[in-house]
């Protein structure tokens, strides 16, 4: 059976008797259309089924399209969904739609991203961005709609941020492990060029030389990008020559990976993570994790996004989000 034609503002025009213009007016909500007019365009839209084409309404110049991007590294990892969340909460409270892409930490797909958002003309930019040097994409993005990177500030740019604590959050993690007695503490990382491993690397650097104990660099193991690759790190740092006792895990995938590997050399060492794990206060070990909440991080990123769309200006900011360390399991 044929398809019938999608209805035009041309067709709503006709049958309500007035103007494609004055279509247009009622269907942007716009003043000076007498009530009986009105009255008219809204009975011929309700007969014939239009509907705009908001695609084509956010091309227009001058035009908000009443959406937000965002692009995460992984929407899959229960911290960026969160991320997500916080930040849909305040785009809806404006009015606006949240668009989420999905990086992978790859810098050609989170170019591809965020300028395929612009072509579509969303009015902010929220951005986890990758490792790579952001000074001319971000001088070329900015130029069309205001941008604030969550999570991490991106390398050459001064921008507004909203960012962990991740210095002094793995310190007190690490601490925690040297009290406990531990004093090879294996460090189990994801890329080393993105710079919250950079300065949790810091922070665990800066707890073994409070305690007067030697860095080691055999101990510190990035390049892990899956669970299943930290935990065969985890265990080769274990059983292998480091003869590690302990495991700083800097995310939440590495602190999975780290506990499987405990698991199967069925020992005592000691465990501490970056981020929250789901289900953790289920494990009959206790760990360590130095936790925060994500979604405010989300909310807050996307509030300073919004006081930069009202046309606030003003030098970049940058927000530090608080973490704590919580004790789970056992």
């Amino acid at each position: 059976m044929p398809t019938q034609p999608t209805p035009t503002m041309h067709d709503v025009a006709r049958v309500a008797g007035v103007s494609v213009s004055t279509v247009s007016r009622v269907v942007n909500n716009e003043r000076y259309v007498h009530d009986e007019t009105r009255a008219k365009v809204v009975d011929a839209i309700a007969q014939l089924g239009f509907q705009r084409n908001e695609a084509a309404r956010a091309l227009r110049p001058g035009q908000s399209s009443d959406t937000v991007g965002l692009v995460v590294a992984d929407v899959a990892n229960p911290f960026f969904s969160a991320i997500a969340q916080g930040a849909e909460e305040i785009v809806r409270e404006h009015g606006h739609m949240l668009i989420v892409g999905n990086s992978g930490l790859d810098y050609q797909r989170e170019r591809d991203l965020v300028q395929e958002m612009l072509r579509r003309r969303v009015d902010g930019l929220l951005v986890v961005p990758t490792a790579h040097d952001h000074a001319e994409l971000h001088a070329e993005l900015s130029r069309w709609a205001p941008i604030v990177y969550v999570d991490r500030a991106p390398r050459g740019v001064r921008a507004d941020a909203v960012v962990l604590d991740n210095r002094a959050g793995a310190q007190r993690a690490v601490d925690y492990l040297i009290q406990a007695g531990h004093q090879r503490i294996g460090y189990i990382g994801g890329d080393p060029a993105v710079v919250t491993g950079h300065h949790r690397l810091a922070g665990y650097k800066q707890a073994l030389r409070v305690a007067g104990l030697d860095f080691d660099q055999a101990l510190v193991r990035f390049g892990n990008h899956t669970a299943e690759a930290a935990e065969e790190t985890g265990v080769d740092l274990l059983t292998g020559p480091t003869q590690a006792d302990a495991i700083f895990a800097d995310n939440n995938r590495m602190t999975v990976g780290a506990l499987h590997a405990i698991r199967r050399v069925d020992g005592g060492a000691g465990l501490a993570g970056f981020d929250d794990v789901e289900l953790a206060d289920l494990l009959p070990r206790p760990i360590a994790l130095v936790t925060h909440d994500s979604i405010e991080l989300g909310r807050r990123a996307a509030r300073l996004l919004f006081d930069r769309i009202a046309g606030t200006t003003g030098p970049p900011r940058r927000v530090t989000h608080r973490t704590q360390m919580l004790i789970r399991g056992g």
